[in-house]
């Protein structure tokens, strides 16, 4: 487990103090074991023993001297103020300007990590959060039962004598190079507690945002309870505990770490789960599943969203710069010089045996981009903007699996429940009708904008093929490129490759529709079914 915490330093006075605490015998001396000699270190005789002192630093003149790393960092600040002679941004005469950034990085024991690790970890992180273009000094310590290492960067620029500013996303990059580099060495990664981490976001989401599982398990029960009491019990079998003894119902999960409950209005503004508008729907149910089997049908519908993926693509050995036991690091390129990383975590993968993997992604599932180079350029990545790296530098073809079949196929396991309990003449299986038919809309209409789409790649592919081998383009062709807004360089290889993955999707998604309305029409089975109505038993 990585931790970070951040401290401002914003006199010379806290300065020293600082340095000297970091730098002290007690937590930095160990015993030279001999088996190893590090340039990085200094080494000392005391009482017969060779110690190692755990400090390094970068463009220091002595890191064994404490007094010397500080005047390293006030000479620094000297020759700005000798610079700009300028008495207002001074930091070393101004109290409130911020001298240097104190980053405190601990780990875990069971990490196992040696401090010589540690330190290393440490050096790596801060030259990639700086671009090695700021002094610091490294003190591991090892007197508190765990390893951690205190950091004390200038905020003074050697090159161009500017400021390092440390702004909104300044920490979350620490995070992520911390992160990266630990995980490169064996340590545990600490599980994301915010929305802006990246590795784990869909997990996160449904573990840690307790509005959306809420709403998820509302909406089933929604499905499967015949009335108030049905649907109380339903709830408490869901691990839902609510409260109606107030003007609004409030919700709560019993087996998530969730602290308030949360109210019905806050769901949904149009009130969708207030008691009125649920026994609303209740009154149409005329078949469920019984308190005995709701749970694990609960489950299993959970289990085949969050199986579900939405784009694949294979991950070529030589795109991967490192793996370890949880995760992949691969290249991405972005122009000339924006190059950098991304961490893609083992649950989206399937390792092959020729040493490729397959990546299983969801459009906003979330990434993270460290570039080592130039860590202003960090920021999260989208999955469709991910994997569109990756397939552009192997080759290979994106396959989309469209969100439309899996809310089709969704409907169908219910008009097959319904129908299976003969349940065909009711409010129920007509609610259930009407939505299906709403997603047939919704189906058609994403077929139209992928035909939009391949349509509009073809006319940009001709438009692109006249550019590049004719002498003279004719106007149709470069009003084409001119509103397209395309390089008219652009490899024509890449405009087929999308318009292949575009079309194997739609393929795909209407062969899924087209068997559905095949296997199911609705309008001669209800017609037939209506005339021989049936009553079952509603709960099952």
């Amino acid at each position: 487990m990585v931790v970070t915490k951040v401290i401002q330093i914003k006199n010379s006075k806290n300065l020293k103090r600082a340095i000297n605490y970091i730098a002290r015998d007690k937590a930095t001396l160990i015993p030279d074991t001999g088996k190893q000699t590090d340039d990085l270190f200094s080494y000392e005789l005391i009482d017969g023993q060779v110690m190692k002192r755990l400090v390094s630093g970068h463009d220091l003149t002595d890191i064994s001297d404490t007094n010397m790393i500080y005047e390293d960092f006030v000479l620094l600040k000297q020759s700005v103020d000798a610079f700009y002679d300028n008495e207002v941004l001074s930091d070393l005469k101004n109290d409130k300007r911020v001298l240097a950034h104190h980053i405190i990085q601990s780990f875990s024991p069971e990490d196992n990590l040696t401090p010589e690790q540690v330190n290393e970890i440490g050096r790596r992180t801060v030259l990639e959060l700086t671009g090695g273009e700021y002094q610091f000094v490294i003190a591991t310590h090892v007197d508190k039962g765990y390893l951690h290492n205190h950091i004390i960067f200038n905020t003074t620029n050697e090159v161009t004598l500017k400021k390092f500013r440390w702004q909104k996303n300044t920490a979350r990059n620490l995070f992520q190079i911390s992160n990266k580099h630990a995980e490169l060495y064996g340590a545990k990664i600490l599980e994301p507690k915010l929305r802006n981490s990246y590795t784990d976001y869909s997990a996160w989401r449904r573990k840690n945002n307790f509005r959306f599982e809420i709403k998820e398990r509302l909406d089933f029960l929604m499905k499967h309870s015949l009335d108030r009491q049905d649907f109380f019990q339903k709830a408490k079998a869901l691990d839902l505990q609510m409260d109606t003894s107030g003007k609004y119902v409030t919700y709560r999960l019993t087996d998530h770490p969730q602290q308030r409950p949360i109210r019905d209005r806050t769901l949904s503004k149009k009130g969708k789960y207030g008691l009125e508008k649920l026994e609303e729907r209740f009154a149409i149910n005329e078949v469920v599943y019984n308190i005995d089997h709701i749970k694990e049908k609960y489950q299993e519908e959970k289990a085949k969203k969050e199986e579900d993926f939405e784009l694949k693509v294979t991950i070529e050995p030589w795109q991967v710069t490192h793996l370890t036991p949880s995760s992949i690091h691969v290249s991405i390129t972005f122009g000339l010089d924006r190059k950098g990383t991304v961490s893609i975590p083992d649950r989206m993968l399937d390792q092959n045996e020729d040493g490729s993997f397959t990546a299983y992604l969801k459009k906003n599932d979330f990434f993270y981009f460290l570039n080592a180079d130039h860590s202003e350029q960090n920021r999260f990545l989208k999955g469709t903007t991910l994997i569109k790296q990756l397939a552009s530098q192997n080759g290979e073809v994106i396959l989309s699996k469209n969100r439309q079949i899996a809310k089709l196929d969704q409907l169908v396991e219910e008009f097959n429940f319904l129908a299976i309990n003969q349940v065909t003449n009711s409010k129920q299986f007509r609610e259930m009708q009407e939505r299906f038919l709403e997603q047939l809309e919704r189906t058609d209409q994403t077929l139209e904008q992928l035909d939009a789409k391949v349509a509009y790649l073809t006319k940009v592919l001709g438009a692109l093929s006249d550019y590049q081998d004719g002498l003279v383009p004719s106007e149709v062709t470069m009003a084409i490129l001119e509103k397209a807004k395309v390089d008219k360089t652009t490899d024509r290889h890449l405009i087929r490759k999308e318009m292949k993955e575009l079309q194997i999707e739609r393929e795909a998604l209407k062969e899924a529709r087209d068997k559905i309305v095949e296997d199911y029409d609705f309008s001669q089975k209800l017609s037939q079914e209506y005339n021989h109505p049936n009553k079952t038993n509603p709960r099952l």
